[in-house]
Formats: structure tokens, C-alpha cells, sequence
């Protein structure tokens, strides 16, 4: 090599020791879904990865894997190189997933990397209109009056949680009707086939508007500006009653920090776009917008909440 070539390569060998890791801007970015479309955590993957994909000039695909609680978007980020170009869309329940299947794809969900906590889900107490309670304090009663002769539906272990919550704090019993998709939940709550579900508000809204479920207080630590008349379960005299709900993104184990900061920074950004923030806010999602440390201390908390409700409740293995 000649002097001018040696001199250039003196030059550029500094350039490319700071560039980020995993910078192939080019790369798209795929992010593994454990539910199907149409649902909240669809609507805001897809809100959120069309703003990612503007901001960053990568295309972002989304890959819808439902089923088994989360386990098979899990199972997807195997082998999946660890320079950010795959990400997993984590909910609060995959934590327990460990605790539920006889051959769990990871033994915590603290195994994969921390990127970003997107956003918080807010929760709704509905009741089919068939059911004489206008309040929580009136559900309850009317619960304790009638012990086991109403039911109310899950359609994933957030639910589950709420609703053994509310039952236990308010001395009730009603029966548990599980569902493998909340849009079969709905339906059956829409024909008074059960009689109440604790769900994303998202999905119960536009039928108590129309006045076809009566939803009767939020679960979140204040009202939400999309429907300001219903009070939350503290103000309602059931604090004690929360779930953990938030949304995540998370990459396959082994990725660099470096990677995981600059998808934070990224994320982050297009929580500002206020296209992404509205359609976020519009089901119920409370932005947060929070690094690596801020999920990973959430991991960290939430997988012994899980821990617990799965062993108090003797939730079987599948």
C-alpha cells in the first residue's frame, strides 16, 4: 500500500471505531408480536414501527406470532442475530411464562436484552347491562348476594389476575370463564353469555358508548381523558386491585448495550410524533417512552408479582 492509501486508512480507522454498532441503516427492523392483528399491541406496534421507519429510513415489519401466552413470539427471536434488526414485542404476562409451560423458550424473561418501555395499558371494569350495578361497591354486592351464579371472562393472564383481585379484595366468588382471544371474550360478554370482564379499555369502549356494556371504573392511578366520567378502582374503594400492563420492546440476548441505547433513543423519539401519541392515547395507552434500566427493573418486579399469583392460585402448567 502506498503512503496516500496508508494515510486514508490512518484517517477512517477512528470513524469506524465510534460508528454504532448494528448502523446498517439499510437493515429493516423486524418486531415479533405475541398477538394478533387488530388488537391494541398491534395498533401500537404498527403506530409506533411506521414512525420508527421515518425516523431511522429502516422499513419495519411486523410479525404477528400469537398463541401460548406469548411463547411463540418468544420461541421466534432464537437464534436471531443480536444487533437490533429483530425485536420482541414483550407484554407484562410473558414474565410468567416460565411458571406456566412445562418447557418455557427462556428462563426468565430478564434473558433477552432491555430496549424500551413504550407504553402502559389501561385496563376497564365492564359489565353486560343485564347486570343490576351502576359501581364497583354495587358489582361486589350484587356478587355476594348471588355467590358462583355469575361468571366473567379472561382472555389472558392480566385478566385473570384483575379479575381474581377484585373478587378476593371485595369477598366475592363469581366463576372464571377463560378464552383464548379476547375478541371471542367480547362477544360473549356483548351476548350476556358472562356478565363482566376486566380488559384493555380499547376493546370495551365503543360498546359502553353505544350503551351495549356499562363500564364501571379504570384501572390506572388516574381517570382517563377518554371517558373522564368513570371514576378509577381506588377512587371506587378497591386500590388494592392493580395488574401490571405495560408494553415493551426487547432483543434477543447477547445485544450489544450500545445497540440497545440507540433503538431507545430511537423509540423514544417517535413517541413524540404526535400522529403516534394519538393514536396510542386514543386506546388507552399511557406513553412512557423509558430506556433499558427502566424495563429491566420492571422485569425484575413484575416476574415476582407473577410469581406469586401463579403459585397462590395454583395456575397449572401447559
Amino acid at each position: 500500500m502506498n503512503k496516500l492509501g496508508m494515510l486514508l486508512l490512518t484517517c477512517l480507522i477512528p470513524f469506524a471505531a465510534i460508528a454504532p454498532a448494528g448502523a446498517q441503516t439499510s437493515q429493516p427492523i423486524r418486531i415479533v408480536l405475541p398477538t394478533g392483528a387488530g388488537g391494541p399491541s398491534d395498533t401500537a406496534a404498527r403506530a409506533l414501527g411506521q414512525a420508527l421507519s421515518r425516523s431511522t429510513g429502516r422499513a419495519v415489519v411486523i410479525d404477528n406470532r400469537p398463541g401460548a401466552s406469548g411463547t411463540l413470539a418468544a420461541q421466534a427471536l432464537a437464534g436471531m442475530p443480536a444487533d437490533g434488526s429483530v425485536l420482541l414485542w414483550g407484554i407484562a404476562s410473558m414474565a410468567a411464562i416460565p411458571m406456566l409451560q412445562k418447557s418455557p423458550p427462556f428462563a426468565s424473561l430478564a434473558e433477552y436484552a432491555p430496549v424500551s418501555l413504550v407504553a402502559v395499558s389501561t385496563f376497564a371494569l365492564f359489565v353486560h347491562p343485564s347486570v343490576p350495578a351502576r359501581s364497583v361497591a354495587e358489582l361486589v354486592a350484587h356478587l355476594k348476594a348471588n355467590p358462583d351464579k355469575l361468571s366473567y371472562a379472561s382472555a389472558s393472564l392480566g385478566e385473570y389476575l384483575a379479575g381474581v383481585s377484585l373478587l378476593r379484595a371485595g369477598g366475592a366468588k363469581a366463576v372464571r370463564v377463560p378464552y383464548r382471544a379476547a375478541p371471542q371474550a367480547l362477544q360473549d360478554l356483548l351476548a350476556g353469555r358472562v356478565q363482566f370482564h376486566i380488559a384493555p379499555i380499547g376493546l370495551g369502549l365503543p360498546h359502553a358508548r353505544d350503551g351495549k356494556l356499562r363500564m364501571l371504573a379504570v384501572l390506572a392511578s388516574e381517570r382517563t381523558p377518554l371517558a373522564p366520567e368513570v371514576p378509577t378502582l381506588a377512587e371506587s374503594g378497591f386500590a388494592q386491585v392493580s395488574v401490571p400492563t405495560w408494553q415493551a420492546l426487547l432483543a434477543p440476548a447477547g445485544t450489544p448495550p450500545a445497540v440497545a441505547e440507540r433503538l431507545a433513543r430511537d423509540v423514544e423519539a417517535a413517541l413524540r410524533d404526535p400522529g403516534v401519541r394519538g393514536q396510542l392515547e386514543q386506546i388507552g395507552m399511557q406513553l412512557r417512552g423509558q430506556g433499558p434500566a427502566a424495563l429491566a427493573a420492571a422485569i425484575e418486579r413484575d416476574t415476582e408479582t407473577w410469581r406469586s399469583f401463579v403459585r397462590e392460585n395454583e395456575v397449572p402448567q401447559e
